[in-house]
């Protein structure tokens, strides 16, 4: 077992800043990791992941590669519900086009979608062991966030902490054609926390 060294005055950190939490997760990743053979769930999860991280148009920082989940965040400049959309937007193009790039070289059918959670708060940032790392409540509350009861397996949440952080309503800056809708749910030991949610099970995206 290896022991890093700590040193205090990395670990600790007093200033706490707020900043957007960004999460694109992909779904049916544990039926991926029983259903295909190590190497190949291993090729498969590398080209995924590096897709999402290549797409990363609002130039955010990554705190961390979470398996089937990339974390990142932002400390200045929160982005606007359209950029927001944008961004996902542009993930999820790549995702599927990945996808049906992959299932063609592997001959099989892939069960996998991509989602993503947007959320803003307080957060403080430290270094361990080589490492930066996040925390703060928000941090808890983002991934609480991705087991919700959404009724889809692609789509975009946005927290109204964060659309209250970009100062706009989210109603009046998405086309009409973008059909959200709102929904509050209580996290076992957290807060209630409201969001509204794009599904994109039929892509609206356009090329």
């Amino acid at each position: 077992m290896t022991i890093f060294p700590v040193n205090t005055q990395r670990c600790t950190n007093k200033r706490t800043k707020k900043g957007l939490v960004f999460i694109p997760d992909i779904s049916g990743f544990t039926q991926l990791v029983r259903s295909t053979d190590l190497v190949t769930g291993q090729l498969i999860t590398y080209e995924l992941l590096s897709t999402i991280i290549r797409k990363n148009g609002l130039n955010m920082q990554i705190a961390e590669i979470e398996g089937d989940a990339v974390f990142f965040y932002k400390w200045k400049a929160t982005p606007s519900v359209n950029d927001l959309y944008a961004q996902f937007e542009q993930l999820k193009i790549a995702f599927d086009r990945k996808i049906a790039e992959l299932e063609n070289k592997y001959a099989m059918k892939l069960d996998l979608h991509l989602k993503a959670i947007a959320h803003y708060g307080e957060m403080a940032e430290f270094s361990v062991g080589g490492f930066r790392k996040l925390y703060g409540e928000v941090v808890v509350e983002s991934h609480r966030l991705l087991k919700n009861n959404i009724p889809g397996k692609s789509y975009l949440l946005i927290t109204d902490e964060l659309i209250a952080a970009a100062e706009q309503q989210l109603v009046h800056n998405l086309s009409p054609a973008i059909r959200s809708n709102k929904l509050c749910e209580i996290y076992g030991g957290l807060r209630n926390l409201c969001f509204t949610y794009i599904l994109f099970e039929s892509c609206q995206c356009t090329a």
